[in-house]
């Protein structure tokens, strides 16, 4: 810094002294989680003392932390959770705030399959498609546990919100309950109005032979009519969620394969995958699956997952 007649010139080239008004040099209001930015003011960083409002537990490296968010000595702040937080600078007196919103890394948008009841009335496999298909199938039913795929699936959905979120992303849930009647043209629809990143479809398998175990996952084809653009990232998507997945829950690895013919995925402008977790129709696997426990790995797994597609 260079020294002045009654003021001081400080690094940010600004002017300041114990007569000025202290104010925000930057108009930033927000900051990801496990992020760091640096708000400055119209005085050196290093001489203001920052802090996070309601909290003021000073370490060698930090001014002031919360839930939320940390600040330290140079004004640097650190996003921590999804949520709030007001920074506080105080310089000679003079105490100005900044509320700062905490954002999640990414956006996964989770679409729990099926639901109370299906729906048998058409709609388009894709835009502009002729064909057409039931809005909502009915789903499986676990051969053992009698439990419907519909309260499977939504188990599994909030299980994994619940771990996504920890983790500092934001997440929206298609459906949050299963007395709800959403097609799957709507389901894509509303994944895409939702600003998510990636759209992940949870769903349980079911075969006529109850031998038949293991997960699989789908994307649309490189030759997929209506959204062949979103192939190659959805591939690479299904690929990451599926290796982590099976990794974690030891599930058996039946691979990742191409299909057009789903509604859901055609009507998707994000990259998309739908995962089938185990067979319901397999008797073990479907106790499995069902387990409270066994379902914290799945979340687990398919986070690891989306931690590895997006490079965290």
């Amino acid at each position: 810094m260079v020294s002045g007649a009654g003021s001081t010139l400080y690094e940010n080239g600004v002017k300041a002294d114990a007569k000025d008004t202290l104010k925000w040099n930057s108009a930033i209001t927000k900051v990801k989680v496990k992020k760091r930015v640096a708000l400055t003011v119209n005085v050196e960083a290093s001489k203001v003392q920052w802090s996070v409002a309601g909290k003021n537990a000073a370490t060698a490296d930090l001014a002031s932390a919360n839930a939320y968010a940390s600040v330290d000595h140079n004004g640097v702040v650190t996003g921590k959770k999804i949520g709030n937080a007001t920074i506080v600078a105080v310089y000679q007196g003079q105490k100005i705030k900044r509320k700062l919103h905490i954002a999640g890394k990414k956006k996964i948008a989770l679409d729990a399959g099926h639901q109370s009841r299906g729906d048998s009335r058409k709609e388009p496999v894709g835009p502009g498609s002729s064909v057409r298909k039931a809005r909502v199938a009915g789903g499986a039913t676990g051969v053992a546990s009698r439990v419907p795929e519909y309260k499977f699936t939504l188990s599994v959905a909030k299980r994994l919100q619940k771990e996504l979120k920890k983790r500092g992303y934001e997440v929206y849930m298609v459906r949050t309950k299963n007395n709800v009647n959403i097609s799957n043209k709507k389901r894509a629809m509303l994944a895409n109005k939702s600003g998510a990143d990636i759209y992940i479809r949870i769903h349980g398998d079911s075969s006529g032979s109850r031998g038949v175990k293991g997960a699989s996952i789908f994307y649309p084809s490189a030759r997929n009519p209506y959204v062949s653009r979103l192939s190659r990232s959805s591939k690479r998507l299904s690929k990451k969620l599926l290796n982590a997945y099976c990794k974690k829950t030891g599930i058996k690895k039946r691979g990742c394969s191409g299909r057009d013919d789903l509604t859901g995925t055609n009507w998707s402008k994000i990259p998309v995958t739908l995962i089938e977790c185990g067979f319901l129709s397999n008797p073990s696997e479907d106790r499995k699956l069902q387990n409270k426990s066994f379902q914290k790995k799945m979340a687990v797994g398919m986070a690891n997952g989306v931690d590895a597609y997006f490079g965290y």
